[in-house]
């Protein structure tokens, strides 16, 4: 029987693997269905998909690295492939760098936020969350992607 710990990776690599699904899938379209407004969680296609990077970036530096400073991506930055890709990667490399540092054992962490709207919670919450995020974004995005006829690259957790 697999771990919570070994279930979390598995759920990180899955959706590192899919994330890079949707980056492809974006920048194959034209660009002005891609930076389009489309009045959801953020305006555009891009916008969605550099949030989701940015809520990893807020997540790990700034809560579990203790107010780590990070500028966010700007809303409306006509970002080229090889910019998003280098953005994804950077991000993907944050993300199993807590991952593995957290290991099994780091998950009971208690760590907290002392900003605008202070909380505490646990590596094992943020962890969980985050991986709930982005597939409330993805969910997003694949609306999006439906509503001008692309089929997302939609694939189920264990399938990829």
């Amino acid at each position: 029987m697999r771990s919570e710990y070994e279930t979390i990776v598995d759920l990180y690599r899955y959706n590192s693997n899919v994330r890079n699904r949707y980056l492809r899938a974006i920048w194959k379209l034209p660009p002005r269905k891609r930076y389009r407004k489309r009045g959801a969680s953020f305006p555009s296609l891009v916008d969605i998909y550099m949030h989701v990077l940015d809520a990893y970036r807020w997540w790990f530096l700034s809560v579990y690295g203790k107010g780590v400073e990070f500028e966010e991506y700007p809303l409306g930055q006509k970002y080229s492939k090889s910019e998003a890709a280098r953005e994804t990667r950077s991000v993907d490399r944050l993300i199993w760098k807590v991952v593995k540092e957290v290991g099994p054992k780091g998950l009971d962490r208690r760590i907290e936020w002392k900003g605008r709207r202070p909380f505490r919670t646990t590596v094992r919450t943020m962890l969980l969350h985050m991986a709930e995020e982005e597939l409330q974004h993805r969910g997003e995005m694949n609306a999006l992607l439906w509503q001008i006829d692309v089929d997302p690259p939609v694939t189920g957790f264990g399938e990829n």
